[in-house]
């Protein structure tokens, strides 16, 4: 596990800001790390262990009044490696970066909660690794377990090999679904199928990290995504369960993804944290 660990974090760079280069040469395995830990890479998403309800109202780009954030959670800080609070999160999966909400007015926000100690990625996550004076960045390069969540607007799938992802202009729910059953160095564990998930409809799946990624190097990117960019494979025998949610044609890409060594507390956590998602509109 250690050494699929080394390799899996070669990528995670550019998805975490380094504030200088003595501090990076001191971060060593664990800044190589970063990068892999989703597999794709790879959510944002989400909460709380009481479940939440939020209004479910479509905006479309006529509709009158300031576009603002939900008022009840706080922006989700995205890939800074930093120990959140607990508490209720948002964030846009298919906002670039440099733009604003407002341009997107008519996309569906992530609204969730988190329980205590969850680190702050391109999607929550958390791992073992801690001891008395490192970083969460420093824990990453001695973990031997993970657990972690994304939502994500993806926007291309690997389905070649060991290569940039190939599909152009995932654009919904149903081209989604069908680049996802051809994702290379995934293996279905279970076939996709129709379930109601989110309070919306939509297509659910498991996979299973392949060896094939091993020799892909820093070519290992499973997709492209709208908000966060690439995300590259998690390691060999990482087991994912994907929903593809249909938020009124917008196709959002949910992943649940874990060790199959991570305790069950940690587990329990990573199913409440899905379990706590909700999808609204900008106000």
């Amino acid at each position: 596990m250690s050494e699929q660990l080394k390799d899996f974090g070669a990528r995670a760079e550019t998805l975490v800001e380094i504030p200088d280069f003595a501090e990076l040469d001191q971060r060593g395995k664990a800044l190589r790390i970063r990068r892999r830990v989703s597999v794709a890479a790879t959510l944002a998403a989400v909460l709380a262990v009481a479940g939440l309800s939020v209004a479910q109202t479509h905006r479309t780009n006529a509709d009158d009044g300031p576009v603002t954030p939900p008022a009840d959670a706080r922006a989700y800080p995205n890939a800074t490696m930093k120990t959140l609070e607990a508490g209720r999160y948002w964030l846009a999966p298919s906002v670039p970066p440099g733009h604003s909400l407002a341009e997107y007015a008519a996309h569906p926000v992530v609204e969730f909660s988190l329980p205590k100690g969850w680190n702050a990625w391109v999607g929550p996550n958390r791992f073992d690794g801690h001891a008395p004076g490192r970083t969460n960045n420093q824990a990453l390069g001695h973990m031997s377990w993970y657990v972690g969540a994304l939502a994500l607007q993806v926007t291309a799938v690997n389905t070649h090999g060991c290569d940039s992802p190939d599909v152009g202009k995932v654009t919904t729910p149903t081209t989604l679904v069908d680049a996802l059953t051809r994702t290379f160095g995934f293996r279905q564990l279970r076939p996709p199928h129709q379930v109601r998930k989110f309070g919306y409809p939509a297509t659910r799946m498991r996979v299973r990290v392949t060896k094939a990624v091993e020799g892909c190097g820093n070519n290992a990117a499973v997709f492209d995504s709208a908000g966060s960019g690439p995300i590259q494979y998690a390691g060999v025998g990482w087991i994912a369960d994907i929903w593809v949610v249909d938020i009124d044609g917008h196709p959002i890409y949910v992943q649940k993804i874990w060790t199959r060594n991570a305790p069950p507390t940690a587990r329990a956590e990573l199913a409440s944290v899905i379990d706590s998602i909700r999808f609204s509109y900008p106000r």
